[in-house]
């Protein structure tokens, strides 16, 4: 495994990084199948794993915790924690109750969250507090006065922010004294994030990427084949959400074009594109499979060709003539 520096932090992570949610968190997804996935993440020398409090209907957190529970009893430095408050609706959930509550940016509730997190994950701190869907309106004194008092107490070393919306990434930007890393969704049909990623990497600012195999939808096969309860439910995912529609409706001519390059699988080019965005420190990558684990894992020593790369350019770029 390789690692980069996280921005202006002392903190060391792995180019790959593990995404404790979804299926991976259901409780209808094995124990046992899930401990398979996370250690053989730490074999391969993955040390950074990003999760949410209400992750898979507030059940990956403390699945997490009592899977590293050993590990970080004897070596807590060596792992990097990050996970979200903020968001109060269970995640997972396929369908959402008109009018329900979504977010809560209270100071008391995210001290409230930041502390359920360390208790479910039984790591004495968060590495990266991460404020989950944000926006600058929401972002007042009271809020970063308690967050500093926090820190302080010990609670959390960094602060992040997990966002889709471009706009937030660039408010993000222009105010590193407030966040040191952003979680945003980058992918190869995703190259309209560049600009503000430079931006954010200018500014100090940590960046990782994650939807990076656009919740599998850039994989020919990935989404369609059910083999498993878990293929089941990302199939339902892809078909039930805005989001995987979305998805799925753009990838259809970046996923022949993944499929073409001849030095590595698909989702390795799709992986090592991003990877090879210097303002990059980490690609977040989810998955129920040991095999997909290595898969993804081995792309950090793989370098695409720059017919491979101009070859995804150019499929992005017509993408955009579209209109897509």
């Amino acid at each position: 495994m390789k690692y980069r520096r996280l921005g202006t932090t002392d903190l060391e992570v792995s180019e790959v990084a593990l995404g404790c949610s979804g299926f991976w968190g259901d409780r209808k997804f094995p124990e046992e199948q899930a401990a398979a996935v996370v250690m053989e993440a730490i074999e391969r020398g993955i040390n950074f794993f990003d999760t949410g409090h209400n992750y898979s209907r507030f059940n990956a957190e403390p699945r997490l915790g009592r899977l590293l529970d050993s590990v970080l009893s004897h070596d807590r430095g060596r792992f990097v924690l990050s996970s979200k408050a903020g968001t109060v609706v269970p995640a997972g959930a396929l369908f959402r109750r008109p009018g329900m509550n979504v977010k809560d940016f209270s100071p008391d509730y995210i001290e409230w969250s930041c502390a359920r997190s360390i208790a479910n994950l039984r790591c004495g701190h968060l590495d990266i507090l991460q404020l989950h869907g944000i926006t600058p309106g929401e972002i007042g004194e009271p809020l970063l006065e308690r967050l500093h008092d926090m820190k302080r107490k010990g609670m959390y070393r960094y602060l992040g922010i997990n966002t889709h919306s471009e706009p937030d990434m660039s408010f993000v930007a222009c105010h590193p004294e407030i966040f040191d890393m952003a979680l945003i969704d980058y992918s190869v049909v995703q190259l309209d994030r560049e600009p503000v990623i430079d931006r954010l990497a200018e500014a100090g600012t940590g960046v990782v990427a994650g939807t990076v195999l656009g919740q599998g939808h850039l994989v020919k096969g990935k989404i369609g084949t059910v083999r498993s309860p878990a293929d089941l439910w990302y199939l339902a995912r892809a078909w039930l959400r805005p989001s995987g529609r979305q998805l799925r409706r753009i990838s259809v001519e970046m996923r022949e074009t993944l499929a073409a390059i001849a030095e590595m699988s698909p989702a390795q080019a799709a992986v090592a594109y991003v990877l090879g965005n210097p303002g990059i420190a980490s690609c977040v990558f989810g998955t129920t499979r040991v095999a997909n684990l290595h898969e993804v894992a081995d792309a950090v020593d793989k370098t695409l060709q720059s017919d491979s790369v101009r070859a995804i350019r150019r499929s992005y770029e017509l993408l955009w003539r579209h209109g897509t």
